[in-house]
């Protein structure tokens, strides 16, 4: 992959080393609160870096290093306090999807009155619109898989409801995606994040909102994603194979803003909402085979351009045996990725629990579910969960 930036609005610097930038560019405040969480970022330099750069500009900066796996209502209230007790005026998020998403809805609520939960707009929410800009955000990850780099999504799961949204907050002002920050991930949770950016490409150009400029860069997301996911997996010091996954996570992240999400990713908020051990990826491994099984029935055609996108099609095969080629080769890339064999029971869920989920499903879909080319029914779901179960 080539070193290049682009803006859409966020100003997106990637490539290796692209960190270092941050030395020299346009910083949009005077005072940062860095938000963090998990370990790996202490242990592998990567905030102590963030630090020095900060340092080394005399920029003064409140570290917040407790952000939760699938942050919370509670969290991003705890991250607003210390914006307001120490004066900041800008944000960085550093780290997974987690920690930026959770930066991104602390920028809006620094700014805004009420309750986070005034701001959402399914479920619970009130429904009502920011009256406020949110404070500038540098968003900087160290994974490749949710893409928050380069969309204004902001998850946060209400502890009480056990609503588990997306909320709509700004984009990033700036974004470093910086491959060398993902080479210490682990294989199990390079997988799991590597599939959340699969999965963001596949059910955008899938999606009843797909558009033509969307089409094109979803499937690019998909040709990157599929031949190096595996090798990222068992090799994770490969630094092109890191690169382009990191590149598929921000095509990703785009996407679903020119296009959408679709049911699969409203059911797993609600498995994850239930049960927050879920990490996200996780989630929507469990119920893919089943959620693509079903949607390759009844638009065979999108799932044949999948195919044709990685190159698998073969002269002469008609649309079905294309559509079978790209979901045989989907089960294939969960194998060689060691995650083929996730379950819903796994997470201690049963067929008692099939209820909760869909009806948090719809709550998190804002009602009827409406994103797909297709109907999907309860009993649709429901025979999805006990596929996945």
């Amino acid at each position: 992959m080539d070193r290049f930036s682009f803006q859409i609005p966020t100003l997106i610097h990637f490539g290796p080393g692209k960190l270092d930038e941050l030395a020299s560019a346009q910083i949009p405040g005077k005072k940062a609160v860095i938000v963090t969480g998990g370990t790996s970022i202490k242990k592998y330099g990567y905030l102590d870096r963030v630090k020095s750069i900060l340092t080394g500009r005399g920029i003064p900066f409140h570290v917040f290093d407790s952000v939760v796996q699938n942050p919370t209502k509670t969290n991003v209230e705890a991250i607003v306090a210390a914006i307001k007790q120490e004066s900041c005026d800008f944000v960085i998020g550093l780290g997974g999807g987690s920690s930026i998403d959770a930066a991104k809805a602390a920028a809006m609520m620094a700014v805004n009155p009420g309750d986070l939960w005034d701001y959402v707009q399914v479920g619970q929410g009130g429904r009502q619109p920011f009256p406020n800009k949110g404070l500038p955000l540098i968003a900087i990850p160290t994974t490749a898989g949710t893409g928050t780099e380069g969309n204004p999504t902001g998850v946060v799961t209400n502890e009480v409801t056990g609503e588990k949204v997306g909320l709509t907050c700004n984009f990033p002002t700036i974004s470093f995606v910086d491959p060398e920050l993902t080479v210490n991930i682990p294989p199990q949770y390079t997988a799991w994040q590597g599939f959340d950016a699969l999965f963001h490409c596949m059910e955008a150009f899938i999606a009843k909102k797909a558009v033509p400029i969307s089409n094109p860069l979803a499937l690019e997301g998909i040709r990157y994603i599929f031949p190096n996911l595996p090798e990222a997996v068992k090799h994770g010091e490969n630094l092109e194979a890191r690169s382009n996954m990191a590149w598929g996570s921000t095509l990703g992240g785009m996407v679903i803003c020119m296009s959408s999400c679709t049911t699969a990713h409203n059911i797993e908020h609600s498995l994850s909402g239930i049960n927050p051990a879920v990490v996200h990826g996780a989630g929507l491994i469990l119920i893919s085979g089943a959620f693509h099984r079903f949607g390759g029935e009844r638009i065979p055609q999108k799932y044949a351009a999948m195919a044709d996108a990685i190159g698998i099609s073969e002269p002469g095969q008609t649309v079905l045996q294309k559509k079978d080629a790209f979901l045989a080769a989907f089960e294939k890339l969960k194998a060689d990725c060691g995650v083929a064999d996730l379950r819903l029971r796994d997470y201690g869920f049963s067929e008692a629990d099939f209820d909760q989920i869909i009806a948090l499903s719809h709550v998190i879909a804002g009602g009827p579910f409406n994103r797909d080319l297709y109907e999907i029914s309860d009993e649709d779901l429901r025979s999805m969960l006990h596929a996945s179960l």
